[in-house]
């Protein structure tokens, strides 16, 4: 499984955005995962804004399936991240960890 790591921001709040190619399954994933801002004892230590494995009805052998998905949620992601990932489902790669760098992102929405 290739996992393609960012972290950046949804509706305000800090996420971390994990997308990738599932080699056995043959699919492509996103979770986008609320980070716990550690203020509160009792706030969970994560919360999964999104979950691929909600929509199964979808086409996850499809990239632009990731990129709606994206899309409707308001998130941008460096458009070399998606490459990497359509590139690692079709080269079937498998054990691929890339953590894009925050400055990444931060690039799509200069101040």
């Amino acid at each position: 499984m290739s996992r393609h790591i960012i972290r950046t921001c949804h509706e305000g709040l800090p996420v971390m955005v994990i997308a990738g190619y599932d080699r056995p399954l043959r699919e492509l994933f996103l979770h986008v995962i609320r980070e716990a801002s550690g203020s509160a004892p009792t706030e969970a230590a994560e919360t999964f804004v999104y979950d691929s494995l909600d929509e199964p009805q979808k086409d996850w052998t499809d990239i632009n399936t990731v990129t709606d998905a994206l899309t409707r949620l308001g998130i941008e992601v460096p458009q070399n991240m998606i490459e990497q990932i359509c590139l690692d489902q079709c080269f079937n790669v498998g054990n691929r960890v890339v953590e894009h760098p925050a400055a990444e992102a931060d690039k799509l929405h200069p101040s």
